[in-house]
């Protein structure tokens, strides 16, 4: 085998048996630890030598220690053996019949998913749901990705694609900034309050862009480059953030954060819902699709009926 540089790379098994007779320093204990015959492992290190034209090994008494070429090709081939068995042990999961793997955005998992993960566990308590946040995928391709949740809908022959919620952006704060701004009208609350701003919306939502606001100063607290972590800011009553009400919708039901009124929402593109029309990857993908659907559907109808 050989690399993109035309090298000729040894086998696996060959490298597998100069890491573990290195670790060890002893052929015979190498040979046992992977069921061969020291004879064997001797003729691996050997093949490995003839290939590299150095000496990898010293005899030391009954065992063997490493040259200075061999200690430096023992760390990058110990390394590489490791990142090799992690590989492994990260798609070990991807065998199970009771997993669905999600891509969506951030502040959904954080202020919406998360909250409500619970739920699901106690309707079917084996389900293990891989959230991977990411605000845009294309493609369903039942290897890495079972559902999708997105602002972005696929149109696809192969891929169904439902409205799971509509967006919108929202000005909260905490249980203690609350009673100096909430009954502050706009655009004197925006002027009075601790503005904590994030990295991609640095207009604040656009308001700092108003007229009314425009060349005053205001007071700039902080630039975050995460929603979920500007959300945890508001509820640390460490200023007034502007974010989407899927980011905040559990705190504000929970009274984490309260909303403020006098300060405009704005829509955001509503979150769609998506899965394969193929035979998905498991069953669980489907179950996963119908109780995320039923669920928002519930949210919504309750938020509704709300006074």
């Amino acid at each position: 085998m050989a690399n993109e540089h035309g090298r000729s790379l040894p086998p696996i098994n060959t490298l597998m048996a100069f890491e573990s007779a290195g670790r060890l320093g002893s052929f015979s204990e190498a040979a046992d630890e992977l069921s061969l015959t020291q004879s064997a492992i001797s003729q691996q290190i050997r093949k490995l030598e003839d290939l590299i034209e150095q000496r990898l090994f010293f005899r030391k008494g009954s065992g063997v220690r490493l040259t200075k070429a061999g200690g430096l090709l023992f760390e990058t081939i110990s390394k590489m053996l490791g990142d090799l068995a992690a590989g492994f042990d990260r798609i070990e999961p991807y065998k199970n019949e009771d997993s669905a793997l999600l891509v969506c955005p951030a502040d959904f998992a954080q202020g919406w998913l998360m909250a409500r993960r619970g739920d699901l566990h106690r309707i079917r308590p084996a389900v293990e749901v891989w959230v991977i946040t990411r605000d845009e995928a294309r493609a369903i391709d039942r290897i890495d990705v079972d559902l999708i949740v997105s602002r972005r809908p696929i149109h696809t022959a192969d891929v169904e694609s439902v409205p799971l919620m509509e967006d919108k952006s929202i000005a909260v704060c905490g249980r203690g900034l609350a009673p100096r701004l909430a009954k502050l009208p706009f655009p004197a609350v925006v002027e009075r309050a601790p503005l904590l701003m994030l990295e991609d919306e640095p207009d604040w939502g656009g308001f700092l862009r108003d007229r009314l606001l425009r060349g005053k100063q205001l007071n700039r607290v902080a630039t975050i480059d995460s929603s979920v972590l500007l959300i945890g800011a508001v509820e640390r009553d460490l200023g007034v953030g502007y974010v989407s009400n899927v980011l905040a919708i559990t705190a504000l039901q929970e009274g984490r954060v309260i909303r403020l009124p006098a300060i405009p929402s704005t829509p955001r593109p509503r979150l769609w819902l998506m899965r394969t029309r193929l035979k998905p990857r498991t069953p669980v993908a489907d179950f996963t699709f119908n109780w995320l659907r039923d669920t928002a559907a519930l949210d919504i109808a309750s938020t509704e009926q709300r006074p």
